[in-house]
């Protein structure tokens, strides 16, 4: 029985509850301030990055604030058992099991929701009746939802991402005193080689990131797309992996993989959207951006080990870079007159240079360049400001929640 599901689901209504996993504080408060808000509040981010996790630990936050527990819905719409209901049943039963009139006003929770047909219109048909808070994960790219015109206006969307430098240290008990900070460059180039996939960094069992990406590529993709050449799919990843940033066209891809250009347009842009690569833009007019070849990066760094055996460890710390940058908003590449910048936004300027010494020539790009006012070069271990270029070890950047 559904009603039997639902319990089993909500342990809080007949017990006192306690979130699993470590807590996850920036994305959990970051949740409970939206909760006053009328939008419905999307989820997303790559499979396993830890979205449910996160549910269960602002569930827990509800509770603890004075929230009815029997006002909480909980439900993994991906459920098999619950394949032949609609979003609305599930919430018109869940009413019906408390007793909830149809104003009372409730706390709802739709874990996988992307799995259900029309979830868009659904959820809009759930926001126009009123009286509940929605909040809906899916591990399809914000995109998808962002277009849905059901959900326009209706709509804010937080992105999950893998641990940062700072959850990383959380999970490993890694808790660095002032005495200690000589520990910080070692663990952060063991944060960029490992990635932040939670149970990754937990086990270290690399089985678990082939599990991931199989996941995405069978199921999320080839599955929901009808894509027949799998080894295509791997090819292609493989190949963004490699390539990693440096602008790649699709017509090189296209060459290397032996699929045509359309095809692999197709590709890229489903990897994007299921959350597994990022797509960079150069810095310029809309015109340019578009015709300009994409950098790419991958979701999280620790998917090198088993994408690619040529482990380039400064292309591993470009990539958990931008990872860190784009937690702080959208960044570009920067190609102008010979000047080659890896990332910028607005008057913002980054180089990564994993390096223990750095040269002219590595500073050469910056300093040329008179378009953006702050300066910044990530290396290994040097410190300090060469003109106007702030000069930082990556443990520091990575340290750093304002870059």
């Amino acid at each position: 029985m559904m009603e039997e599901l639902l319990y089993r689901m909500n342990p809080w209504w007949t017990e006192e509850y306690k979130a699993p996993g470590i807590k996850r504080e920036e994305y959990v408060s970051k949740l409970y301030a939206l909760r006053n808000l009328r939008d419905v509040i999307i989820i997303a981010g790559i499979r396993r990055v830890g979205k449910t996790t996160i549910i269960y630990q602002l569930i827990e936050k509800f509770i603890k604030d004075g929230v009815d527990p029997r006002r909480i819905l909980y439900v993994s719409l991906d459920n098999i058992a619950l394949r032949e209901y609609t979003i609305l049943k599930i919430v018109d039963e869940y009413r019906r099991i408390h007793s909830l009139r149809h104003n009372d006003f409730v706390y709802l929770f739709l874990d996988e929701v992307h799995t259900k047909r029309d979830y868009e219109l659904q959820l809009k048909n759930l926001y126009d009746m009123g009286y509940s808070k929605i909040y809906a994960s899916g591990s399809a790219s914000l995109d998808i939802m962002m277009k849905s015109p059901y959900l326009t206006g209706r709509q804010r969307m937080i992105k999950i991402y893998p641990l940062s430098f700072v959850e990383f240290l959380k999970f490993t008990n890694n808790i660095i005193s002032p005495a200690d900070m000589h520990l910080y460059p070692s663990l952060a180039e063991e944060y960029v080689k490992t990635g932040g996939m939670p149970e990754y960094v937990k086990t270290r069992d690399l089985n678990y990131l082939q599990s991931l990406v199989d996941t995405v590529i069978y199921r999320d993709i080839a599955g929901v797309h009808g894509i027949r050449y799998v080894d295509k799919l791997k090819d292609t990843l493989s190949f963004l992996a490699q390539s990693v940033g440096t602008p790649a066209s699709l017509r090189k891809i296209a060459n290397a993989v032996g699929i045509s250009k359309d095809e692999v347009s197709r590709i890229v842009n489903l990897f994007i959207l299921a959350n597994l690569v990022y797509g960079v833009e150069r810095e310029g007019k809309l015109s340019e951006r578009k015709i300009s070849p994409r950098k790419f990066y991958l979701s999280d760094t620790g998917l090198f080990t088993i994408l690619t055996d040529r482990i380039n460890l400064g292309a591993i710390v470009e990539n958990a870079v931008y990872l860190q940058l784009c937690r702080q908003g959208e960044v570009r590449y920067y190609r102008s007159s010979g000047i080659e910048i890896d990332f910028v936004r607005g008057k913002n300027a980054w180089e990564s240079k994993y390096k223990e010494n750095i040269s002219e020539a590595d500073l050469k790009n910056l300093k040329i360049s008179k378009k953006f006012k702050n300066k910044m070069m990530i290396t290994k271990s040097i410190e300090g400001k060469m003109d106007d270029i702030k000069i930082v070890p990556l443990w520091k950047f990575l340290l750093d929640r304002k870059v």
